[in-house]
């Protein structure tokens, strides 16, 4: 057979494979065909660590919260991260705005403490409406704000709000989806109300209701976490205080706080509030004095 007639075979074969669509000449097509390629130039992508610890039952015993809060952009490209901040359905929104919250930047997570200063600049709002924490963060890097909440007068007692925390990331006309973390801040009942009773500006008894527990227990009253006076137990059922027995460090004028607190057998103050009310700390002719409510 000539190498003419050979060619002239070879192109008929293929003729007919293709008219008959026969599958080795698909194959022999497809595989014939170019190809394309795309590489991918960047990714934007961000996460958010440790608000899970910002979920806070706020007592007479824990009258504020510090936490820090990590925002972390987990992609290929820098970007600006920022935070929205929500109260989700259900809860006390009194509460959440009650709540007094105060955000900066520290340089670690150890670097938030419940000593830590608050920084000038610091962002400031409430757990209802709390400006955007805003940083500007290259590929990989992180900002760690420590957030401080303290509960106002406002606060309700036995209230609960759950709010939410959203983060996002910008890079351009490229936004991330939302991460969210989510926490609970809760309030302790209102303690029973302290019976007061005055002595002519020189001193005044604090008493309690002391049903339901033993007379051998022992009572200790503070003002702002500060143990005055003697301890009692409820034989004797109150509390004398008089104005030298607060600290100048504690409070040397107007009205404060008292707390009588259950206290164990180390004399340690339990978390059992027996009875809350105020006194006010002046000035008469003969020097200082005190007397109940404000």
């Amino acid at each position: 057979m000539t190498a003419r007639l050979r060619l002239l075979l070879t192109v008929l074969l293929v003729a007919a494979f293709v008219g008959g669509g026969s599958s080795a000449a698909w194959a022999l097509w497809t595989a014939s065909a170019s190809t394309t390629t795309s590489v991918a130039v960047g990714r934007i992508a961000v996460t958010l660590g440790g608000t899970d610890a910002l979920t806070t039952a706020f007592s007479s015993t824990t009258t504020t919260a510090t936490t820090p809060v990590t925002v972390t952009n987990t992609g290929t490209i820098a970007g600006t991260a920022s935070t929205t901040v929500s109260v989700l359905a259900g809860g006390s929104t009194a509460l959440a705005r009650a709540v007094d919250v105060r955000a900066w930047p520290v340089g670690s997570t150890g670097a938030c403490t419940a000593s830590t200063a608050v920084a000038s600049g610091a962002v400031v709002g409430t757990w209802a409406s709390l400006p955007s924490l805003t940083s500007k963060l290259s590929a990989g890097g992180s900002t760690v704000w420590c957030i401080r909440s303290t509960p106002g007068t406002a606060a309700p007692a036995a209230s609960r709000v759950d709010v939410a925390l959203d983060a996002t990331l910008t890079n351009a006309s490229w936004t991330t989806g939302a991460v969210r973390g989510t926490f609970s801040l809760t309030t302790a009942a209102a303690a029973p109300a302290l019976v007061c009773t005055d002595h002519s500006g020189n001193y005044v008894d604090v008493a309690w209701d002391a049903a339901g527990r033993s007379m051998d227990t022992w009572y200790g009253a503070f003002v702002r976490g500060v143990q005055i006076g003697d301890r009692q137990q409820s034989y004797f059922g109150r509390v004398t205080i008089a104005p030298n027995q607060i600290p100048a460090s504690v409070a040397t004028s107007g009205t404060v706080t008292v707390d009588v607190f259950v206290l164990d057998s180390a004399g340690n103050r339990t978390t059992t509030n027996a009875g809350t009310g105020t006194i006010t700390l002046f000035t008469q002719n003969n020097g200082p004095a005190v007397r109940c409510g404000s």
